[in-house]
């Protein structure tokens, strides 16, 4: 291959790496997406092959540069792509120097072990969790998603790009043996995939339940009575149709110190009348601090949640929550998270056992549908369905396996009537075992790494 057609071959892979990160991807391109550029690198020099993986890794950000500067600014955006460039780039020349001097069937293996290791140490280090997720480009493929339930997101990520390893090592070595080990694999993950989603739920009941979401309000009001009347003659006439549960998104209203008991007492007060459970989302300032918080009102009580990840920059000034909210209602066990909460996999854990989670959630605008599926992410790897009410973004309800069973976009004064099943799949072995199979893989990497070195300096290589 000329050194040409091996850029152009980073380009390929680049373009449809960009198509597989962006905002709506379109799941069949992650599989094929790294191989033009890891045949490319196989053959190449040291140089070349870190040149390549840096040229996929830089065009991989193109459609998400806008989305990026919008959110954080010139700044992130030249972060992001350099680091993109320079991982993609390192990862490339592990890959040739592993191809030139390991046997096929174990090289095969260190490019999808070390992007399955990277998520994986994204997710546990990173302020935004697991965005930017190679495995979040499959949730439109329900099947593919499935292997979450026994290792996280990072499981999916190592179906994905095993494939594409195989396909690289089949062309650029012709090792058709390398790759009957990822064939197994890859069909073993998949038929997992169909036979977990073919499998029935214990029982059919379902909730009634109602999620609004009003975009007629910029920002955070700070004048809650006018939020809460704009609200309360939806609620009402989601009671009347027989609703059980009324979801609201995130700081839909500034809760003052002065006057926060009355803005609570006036939807604890519909909550006893109408017998219901309301979860609404507010900017609430107490004695004990300001907190984005979300309420839950039942005709008993009412209970909180304070958001515990949030954006930064845009939610600085708020404190910290926790802990996990999980409650029963009428039977049904529920938990609440606030938005970003559902990006980090180790939080979703927390709520394993609940059948239903209620989220409040802010998206911004162009996110809409990645941000939801990141969400809905969450209930596959936990066993849960999700109930999400956003403004600016789309108002969803999903099983726990990942299929989304009603969606809206939201509007001014947007009601969604929605049934949810009263009972979801349970705990999964991802609960149990957490990132044990995204740690491991990363522990392969680095021994790959290492026994690449090593052979390297036993024949002398270059």
């Amino acid at each position: 291959m000329l050194l040409l057609g091996r850029i152009v071959a980073a380009l390929i892979s680049g373009a449809l790496l960009a198509q597989a990160y962006s905002l709506h991807p379109f799941w069949p391109l992650a599989w094929i997406a790294p191989a033009p550029m890891l045949i490319a690198a196989i053959g190449a020099s040291r140089l070349g092959a870190f040149a390549y993986g840096a040229i996929a890794g830089l065009v991989s950000v193109a459609l998400m540069i806008a989305y990026f500067a919008d959110i954080g600014g010139v700044t992130t955006v030249l972060i992001i792509v350099a680091s993109k460039a320079l991982v993609w780039g390192v990862v490339a020349y592990a890959v040739r120097a592993a191809a030139r001097f390991l046997p096929n069937w174990a090289a095969v293996f260190l490019f999808p072990a070390l992007m399955t290791g990277i998520d994986t140490l994204t997710a546990a280090t990173s302020p935004h969790g697991s965005a930017g997720a190679l495995a979040y480009s499959q949730m439109d493929f329900i099947p593919a998603i499935q292997v979450a339930s026994l290792g996280g997101a990072p499981a999916i990520t190592f179906v994905v790009t095993l494939f594409a390893s195989a396909i690289a090592f089949l062309i650029a070595k012709r090792a058709a043996i390398a790759a009957l080990a990822p064939a197994l694999i890859v069909t073993a993950a998949l038929g997992f995939g169909y036979l977990r989603t073919a499998q029935p739920l214990p029982s059919s009941e379902t909730i009634d339940v109602t999620l609004i979401a009003g975009d007629q309000f910029e920002g955070v009001p700070d004048d809650w009575r006018a939020v809460w009347n704009a609200y309360t003659p939806q609620i009402e006439r989601a009671v009347d149709d027989g609703r059980r549960v009324i979801l609201l998104p995130e700081k839909i209203a500034r809760l003052g110190p002065g006057d926060r008991a009355a803005a609570i007492e006036q939807l604890g007060e519909i909550a006893r009348r109408r017998d219901l459970l309301i979860v609404a989302g507010a900017d609430d300032e107490s004695e004990q601090g300001r907190f984005n918080r979300a309420f839950a009102f039942m005709r008993e009580d009412w209970q909180s949640y304070d958001k515990r990840h949030m954006i930064p920059g845009f939610e600085s000034h708020f404190a910290l929550g926790t802990a996990p909210l999980i409650f029963e209602h009428e039977g049904v066990r529920y938990g609440v998270a606030i938005c970003k909460d559902m990006d980090f996999p180790a939080l979703g854990r927390e709520y394993a056992g609940v059948a239903i989670m209620l989220v409040p959630a802010w998206d911004f605008v162009d996110d809409a549908w990645l941000h939801s599926r990141m969400s809905i992410l969450r209930g596959v790897e936990s066993g849960y369905a999700i109930a999400r009410s956003a403004r600016n973004g789309v108002l969803t309800v999903s099983d726990g396996y990942g299929r989304v069973t009603s969606e809206a976009p939201s509007g001014p004064q947007t009601a969604y009537n929605v049934t949810i099943p009263r009972n979801a799949p349970g705990p999964t072995l991802y609960t149990q075992i957490g990132d044990a199979f995204g740690w491991s893989m990363l522990a392969l990497a680095a021994l790959l790494v290492g026994w690449t070195i090593w052979m390297r300096r036993r024949r002398g290589g270059d």
